[in-house]
């Protein structure tokens, strides 16, 4: 083998495991997650949401989706379905296409339109929306819990954070702070959260996050800051929320209702009036007939019966023949 051949094989070595390297490493990811949560003084709660994703064209081909849950149960198994305002959607600074689509647990927020992206690049959405009903109000302090980075992505992300700001600056010493990372229900602890302004919390991925890992945040707050929704307030939810369910339960009270008039009217037996001992049968009457109605089924006596009474009336003969093993009957008209 000559120099220039080993070379030549060395040189489409490299490139092979150059390609190789590129290949393995041009994965799609979440680089930054960063989200800011402003807790109004009604309630509502204003979110916006700064993914900046790697895309290769793999899965990220026209833009990024955000699936939102907005119906849940409540410990009672009552139907719970929050709101859910999309405010905008931005890609790298710029106003871009998106559209909602339902789901069976919520609502998914589309990014994009048919083109697709230019890839491989970095792309940064902005995602604002508003949602309601998410604080919890308890006997001696009010909170939100909140999936501030959802186990639904596919992507690693490599870093993430939150920050979290009340309508008022309240004094930090009244305030509390804590999280948890990791699939769903696990409560991982790589994070880091600290208090820094009155009314201000931040939180901080100190790990990457695997795919199908999320960052759930809960900040406490003193009572008092956000009015607590009213009993009226509860009811109207509970309605809207189990419109479909107490839709149901409603007709099938008017059926029953329906049914009970129905049988009251033509099904109940009359009332038993005075009982009258008959010592005769009814004119028109059959010996069969009577059997009929006393066994309430017909059987070989019916006939026997019958035909004893149109003897006695007259109108046949009844002949018995004698014979060795079994005697004969005959009827003659």
């Amino acid at each position: 083998m000559t120099v220039k051949s080993v070379l030549l094989s060395l040189a489409a070595c490299a490139a092979v495991a150059c390609l190789s390297a590129k290949t393995s490493t041009a994965q799609e990811r979440i680089r930054s997650y960063d989200t800011r949560v402003d807790i109004r003084r009604d309630g509502s709660v204003d979110v916006t949401e700064r993914i900046t994703v790697v895309a290769e064209g793999q899965q990220i081909r026209r833009g990024i989706y955000r699936d939102f849950p907005t119906r849940y149960t409540d410990r009672f198994n009552n139907r719970v379905k929050v709101d859910l305002e999309v405010l905008g959607v931005e890609r790298n600074g710029r106003q871009e296409p998106w559209f909602t689509e339902g789901m069976s647990n919520g609502v998914r927020i589309n990014t994009g339109n048919d083109d697709f992206l230019t890839v491989p690049a970095e792309y940064t959405y902005t995602i604002r929306y508003r949602t309601t009903r998410q604080l919890g109000f308890f006997d001696d302090h009010d909170e939100l819990y909140w999936n501030a980075i959802g186990t639904g992505w596919v992507f690693p992300i490599e870093s993430g954070s939150v920050e979290v700001r009340l309508p008022e600056p309240v004094p930090v010493k009244r305030l509390s702070a804590e999280g948890y990372t990791g699939p769903q229900s696990a409560k991982g602890t790589a994070y880091v959260a600290d208090l820094p302004a009155p009314g201000t919390a931040r939180y901080r991925l100190t790990a990457p996050l695997a795919p199908y890992e999320g960052f759930t945040i809960v900040m406490t707050f003193p009572k008092g800051l956000i009015a607590a929704p009213s009993g009226s307030d509860k009811a109207q939810w509970f309605l809207r929320d189990n419109r479909g369910v107490l839709v149901a339960l409603a007709g099938f009270v008017l059926l029953m209702l329906y049914m009970i008039r129905e049988w009251r009217r033509v099904g109940r037996d009359p009332q038993k009036g005075v009982v009258i001992a008959r010592y005769e049968p009814r004119p028109g009457q059959t010996p069969a007939g009577l059997r009929f109605m006393s066994r309430m089924g017909y059987d070989m006596r019916c006939f026997s019966a019958d035909v004893l009474a149109l003897a006695v009336n007259g109108y046949v003969r009844i002949h018995r023949e004698k014979k060795f093993l079994k005697d004969e009957w005959r009827l003659d008209r």
